[in-house]
Order: structure tokens, then C-alpha cells, then sequence
């Protein structure tokens, strides 16, 4: 796991941009898009091998958290919203 997916690590970074000299915006901005890059990458990673399994049709090891993949749907779009922000 990447340190960027824990909360308390982006609020440190976060925190530290701004003693930095960073706008508000701009530091949410960094975060945020590393972030959602690390988040976006994970997801691919559960997913990949769900499809994988299928695939092989390994369905015995097949089990997922619908809750978990909806909260990081949610969040990756949550995320988006705020680095697009102009």
C-alpha cells in the first residue's frame, strides 16, 4: 500500500504544503492528485485480479467487499471533483 492512501500521511503532507508557502487550493491540488492516482491504482489492482479469477474460473477463491469497491468508486469520484476544480 502506498503511504498516500493513508489518511493521516495526506493530512501531514497536506498540512506541510501549506507551512511550505503553498495556496490552500494548490496543496489540495498536490494531494489529491496523487491521491487519486494511488487510489485508482489499487481499485485496478482488486479488480484485475477478480477478473483474473473469473477468467480462470477459480470461483472458490473469488470473495469481495461491495461496500469497500463503492467507497473507493466514491471516493476516486469525490477526488476528481477536487482536482478539477480551476
Amino acid at each position: 500500500m502506498e503511504k498516500i492512501l493513508d489518511s493521516e500521511f495526506r493530512n501531514d503532507l497536506y498540512k506541510n504544503l501549506v507551512e511550505a508557502g503553498y495556496e490552500k487550493k494548490e496543496a489540495q491540488k498536490i494531494v489529491g492528485v496523487k491521491y487519486h492516482a494511488a487510489l485508482k491504482a489499487d481499485l485496478k489492482s482488486i479488480l484485475s485480479v477478480l477478473v483474473a479469477r473469473v477468467a480462470g474460473e477459480d470461483y472458490d477463491n473469488i470473495t469481495f467487499d461491495t461496500d469497500n469497491l463503492n467507497g473507493m468508486l466514491a471516493e476516486l469520484k469525490k477526488v476528481k471533483g477536487v482536482i478539477n476544480e480551476d
